[in-house]
């Protein structure tokens, strides 16, 4: 959660003085970057203490050089500076959320332990998405979950229906007419 908020205090400036394709341009490319730190051999060097501060910021900003773009190199070396470079991976996520916030398009899922074909689970998402004013975009995640349960985090939406609830309802209802 620390590193969520002082991801923050970064992109904030961001999405303040960049416009909405340079934003989309800065999430997919922080994004690409955040991938390398899913490699062992990246992390070992990134976390190591024998490697100075300024060669690990020349390693990152040698694979953003391509996109010659003054911003990033400044994100980059400020990062560095303040030795927050392994941040990059929080600050892409919380970059690509609040780029969903802005234009309303959200990702979420679909828990249940019956195969919901794709079909189902396009029409969940566009009646979800009329509902709360958005774009929805829903995966399928195989679960041992009794029923169906939808969840879009940025939204703070969770929508469930199982089977056991609803056979207690029912016993419930009925218990109430008798």
């Amino acid at each position: 959660m620390r590193h969520e908020l002082i991801a923050k205090r970064y992109i904030k400036p961001l999405m303040e003085s960049c416009d909405q394709v340079s934003l989309d341009n800065l999430s997919t490319l922080l994004s690409t970057v955040a991938k390398a730190y899913e490699n062992e051999k990246f992390n070992l060097i990134m976390n190591s203490n024998d490697v100075s501060s300024s060669a690990k910021c020349q390693l990152v900003l040698d694979m953003v050089a391509s996109v010659n773009s003054t911003t990033v190199n400044n994100l980059i070396k400020l990062l560095a500076e303040n030795g927050r470079l392994s941040l990059i991976p929080v600050i892409a996520d919380q970059l690509t959320r609040e780029i969903g916030r802005v234009k309303r398009t959200f990702k979420g899922r679909i828990y249940s332990n019956n195969v919901v074909d794709q079909a189902s689970v396009d029409t969940i998402a566009r009646d979800l998405g009329t509902k709360m004013g958005a774009t929805i975009s829903l995966s399928y995640v195989a679960s041992d979950f009794d029923g169906i349960r939808v969840e879009v985090d940025d939204l703070n939406v969770e929508i469930n229906f199982s089977k056991s609830r609803l056979n207690a309802q029912l016993v419930e209802h009925i218990l109430k007419a008798i």
